[in-house]
């Protein structure tokens, strides 16, 4: 907590009125002038004589929702109390929001009047943006009874916020690469999950033996389990202007979803052991090559966020496309790759960029965020335009995860994989 406490000057017009008064008598010698001084002198010796507000309070802060979606309301609610043992009669509390978020509405200020252990609450609402969020604090001031002087301070009250909602897997192809990771392929070896049995070889580990079988039969196998291997995967995230487009003027537009869903993809796959790489279609471009590991988690945040710029290590390749964008991108992206298309698919571009992709040997799977909820003939239109893009890609045979901005990116996975399954 820190703190300062100053005058507010509220009482220096009765001192100014006062002295004015006093001279003015003593000039003209007329005694009921001079008394007249004596009252603004009264009123200006109130305020100065009166001490600064001694009281101490403590802040309180909870969210309805500590990891929205990005575009969502959260509610915050602000509780302050009066730890001391005397009153607060004039207590201003302003809430320190972080940067990135945006009040909504009834804003973050609010007064009040607090007898000793009382406690005020005042609720607001901010909009989630993509990324970690800290409330630190609140600055709160008091002033004493005659509002002469007033004690500022800063109370620290850590509140986080997070608008993520990584999916919990999202299924690529079985194409991978002899690295450990969590993509299943039909290969027998070291893994968790049972896959076969074969015969004992020597130097096979005692602990792979089937002891249960030899029991039985006398015969020596050696159990093998499913084997997990690292995956190379490209998340490439549509950019352009014509991807620009919200469901509404406050909410994030399909651009700014898609770098949430796409940086959400990232850490997922990341965090499995795989090696991913990003590439930003259209806009300032930015291209990342695949790697793994945390290093280039902070990577990709920082192209998504920040563009290809802000990647001072070379890690980043500026490339902006321009007219030949595919075949800027395609060199780039290495053979064994897959990609993970991040496309709101509001226009014809991106199904082609599928296929050629597909043409050219990389499997694809899209992620789209769905921003056509609105109720204008242009909304039903783009509507209608962008299920038959997505009818079309599924005929093709590749896998379409659409996202609903009012759903968490996991339960949109989840629904993907049961129709994936069936």
């Amino acid at each position: 907590m820190t703190e300062e406490t100053r005058e507010t000057g509220r009482w220096e017009v009765g001192l100014a009125t006062a002295l004015l008064a006093g001279g003015a008598g003593v000039v003209t010698g007329n005694p009921a002038v001079f008394l007249a001084a004596t009252v603004g002198l009264v009123y200006a010796v109130y305020g100065y004589v009166t001490g600064p507000p001694p009281g101490t309070v403590t802040v309180e802060r909870s969210l309805d929702d500590d990891s929205p979606l990005p575009g969502a309301e959260v509610t915050v609610t602000l509780t302050v109390t009066n730890v001391g043992d005397d009153p607060l009669p004039d207590l201003r509390v302003t809430d320190r929001i972080p940067e990135e978020l945006e009040v909504v509405d009834d804003g973050s200020a609010f007064t009040a009047t607090l007898s000793p252990g009382e406690s005020a609450t005042h609720t607001y609402s901010v909009r989630g943006r993509r990324g970690d969020h800290a409330f630190d604090g609140a600055v709160v001031v008091t002033r004493n009874l005659s509002g002469g002087v007033e004690r500022r301070q800063f109370v620290r009250a850590r509140t986080e916020l997070s608008c993520r909602s990584a999916p919990e897997g999202l299924p690529l192809a079985e194409r991978t690469i002899p690295h450990t990771g969590r993509i299943e392929t039909d290969d027998g070896g070291e893994g968790v999950e049972f896959y076969a049995t074969r015969s004992y070889q020597r130097g096979d580990p005692m602990g792979r033996i089937d002891w249960n079988r030899y029991a039985r039969t006398g015969e020596l196998t050696t159990i093998q389990y499913r084997e997990e291997q690292a995956a190379v995967v490209v998340v490439v995230v549509d950019a352009r202007m014509e991807a620009s487009v919200a469901r509404d003027p406050v909410e994030p537009d399909a651009v700014e979803l898609g770098a949430y869903a796409a940086e959400e993809v990232v850490d997922t796959l990341l965090e499995r052991h795989n090696r991913v790489g990003l590439a930003m279609y259209g806009g300032h471009g930015g291209y990342l090559s695949p790697a793994a590991g945390d290093p280039q988690r902070l990577r990709v945040r920082q192209l998504l966020q920040d563009g290809p710029g802000a990647l001072g290590d070379g890690q980043g390749d500026r490339m902006a496309f321009g007219g030949r964008r595919f075949s800027a991108l395609d060199r780039r992206i290495p053979p064994e790759a897959q990609v993970v298309l991040v496309s709101p698919l509001l226009d014809d571009d991106p199904v082609g960029l599928v296929n050629r992709f597909r043409a050219h040997g990389h499997p694809v799977t899209v992620v789209s965020p769905d921003v056509t909820a609105g109720e204008t003939p242009g909304d039903t239109l783009a509507r209608i335009d962008r299920a038959h893009r997505v009818h079309e890609l599924r005929e093709s045979e590749t896998r379409v995860l659409e996202w609903s901005p009012d759903e968490p990116l996991h339960t949109a996975v989840a629904r993907a994989e049961r129709r994936w399954s069936g």
